[in-house]
């Protein structure tokens, strides 16, 4: 039972770690695309969307 409940996080682990490397690389691909924004717009969305405050 132990072993089988350790190979499964082990598992978990793997997939979840080459998740994140496909999403980074997205990133950097876009990047290179030029698909990004500014600092300023993603803080103005996450403002409108969350109803923040501005400062």
């Amino acid at each position: 039972m132990a072993s089988e409940l350790l190979a499964n996080v082990l598992e978990w682990e793997a997939q979840d770690s080459e998740e994140a490397i496909k999403g980074i690389q997205q990133g950097l691909d876009d990047f290179e695309a030029g698909r990004f924004r500014s600092f300023h717009e993603f803080a103005d969305e996450q403002r409108r969307k969350y109803n923040l405050p501005t400062d």
